[in-house]
């Protein structure tokens, strides 16, 4: 598969990004307080992609911009998780989690994998927790006995998106680094695999901010 190929899917996969967010201005009003924090990592994304993509046009080292954002990404997602997480853990244990994470990932950074150096470790450290929080999300749906409409749920789409994207990837972040030192056909594979994965997690947003569920 030739290179171009994958340009073109790298730049669909980071801006299709876009749709959900236009949704979500034309629904602005009915949006949830859960679509409302998912419209906010949206913008990030969105905002992250696009400094991302202008530094790699101008042959500039984009990877010190994903080591913010991995954390500030993490702070996002905890939010999002936060009222449904509280039911089974305590909100002091989800604080210590964010703090700690916080710590590891600047500790990261200066003593092991510097901001010009993809961020492997933290990233896995992410996917592991996020796989975490969307598997505690569906034991805490099952336990409860009152029927609910799943597909109406918007967390139902977030967090079927988020353990989707964050299993796939776990081994892609993990192994990153060597990706970026060899361009070869099977790292084109992978980040080809990879972008596809994005885009199925973009679909379950925009479905996640187009339900419209009862106001809590």
């Amino acid at each position: 598969m030739r290179e171009d190929f994958f340009f073109i899917l790298g730049n669909v996969s980071t801006f299709i990004v876009v749709i959900p967010l236009l949704i979500s201005v034309l629904r602005f009003r009915l949006l949830t307080t859960v679509q409302l924090k998912l419209v906010h990592l949206l913008i990030l994304v969105l905002i992250v992609e696009s400094i991302s993509n202008i530094l790699w046009r101008k042959k500039i080292n984009n990877l010190p911009v994903y080591h913010l954002y991995t954390i500030i990404e993490f702070l996002l997602i905890i939010r999002i998780y936060w009222s449904t997480l509280s039911q089974l853990v305590s909100k002091k244990l989800l604080v210590g989690i964010s703090v700690i994470f916080v710590v590891l990932a600047v500790l990261n950074t200066i003593f092991f994998q510097s901001i010009y150096v993809f961020n492997s470790n933290i990233t896995t450290l992410l996917s592991i927790l996020v796989i975490l929080f969307s598997l505690s999300f569906f034991y805490i749906t099952l336990k409860d006995v009152e029927y609910t409409a799943l597909e109406k749920n918007p967390m139902f789409w977030i967090n079927s998106g988020f353990l989707i994207y964050f299993s796939s990837n776990l081994i892609l972040f993990f192994i990153n680094n060597y990706l970026f030192e060899k361009s070869t056909e099977a790292s084109f594979l992978i980040w080809g695999l990879h972008a596809i994965v994005n885009i199925v997690l973009i679909m379950f947003y925009t479905i996640a901010v187009w339900v419209n569920p009862k106001k809590q």
